[in-house]
């Protein structure tokens, strides 16, 4: 009987954990996408608010199960770090990192027919947010210091990515994150 009871306290607990949307909560910072003279992408992170993000994920979205959250979570396919979160506007290319942040592993080159997110997290995972979504096709069309921002909206039951172009990085960085 104390079994069942325990499973029951354990069940209710995660049910009200679930219906009440606990976990990190959302951070205040934007990623976008821009390329080098190259044309090499590079992540965009504007982190002006809070300065906390310190971990950023790249999943292969082509290749992430559509069945989640019934299914295993999306592995990234890279995982950039940094020691210490800044309250400005980094520039990360992909490949390589950048501008005090490092690639945990060697980044595979990206597909020209996958579709891609970066995701940003705060320190030990305590708080996540400010994803956008591209593909390199998108990221063909742009000139140095031009920004893509995608962001995946839901209307209904139907999911599509809304995309948006910032001329340059200035509009899409606030005027207080000099």
């Amino acid at each position: 009987m104390r079994r069942t009871r325990t499973g029951l306290a354990a069940v209710a607990l995660c049910a009200t954990a679930v219906l009440t949307g606990c976990g990190p909560p959302l951070a205040d910072h934007r990623l976008g996408m821009t390329v080098d003279d190259s044309g090499n992408p590079v992540i965009v992170l504007q982190d002006c608010k809070e300065g906390d993000v310190v971990e950023l994920q790249l999943f292969d979205e082509s290749r992430t199960s559509q069945s989640f959250p019934g299914g295993e979570p999306p592995v990234p396919i890279a995982v950039y770090t940094t020691s210490e979160a800044s309250k400005t506007v980094r520039q990360i290319p992909v490949k390589t990192g950048g501008a005090g942040w490092a690639p945990t592993a060697v980044v595979p080159a990206l597909r020209a027919s996958a579709s891609y997110k970066v995701r940003g997290w705060g320190k030990e995972h305590q708080s996540y947010g400010g994803q956008t979504i591209f593909t390199p096709n998108d990221l063909k069309s742009l000139k140095p210091g031009e920004v893509l921002y995608g962001v995946q909206m839901q209307v209904d039951s139907e999911v599509h990515v809304e995309k948006v172009r910032y001329p340059s990085l200035d509009e899409f960085s606030p005027s207080s994150c000099d």
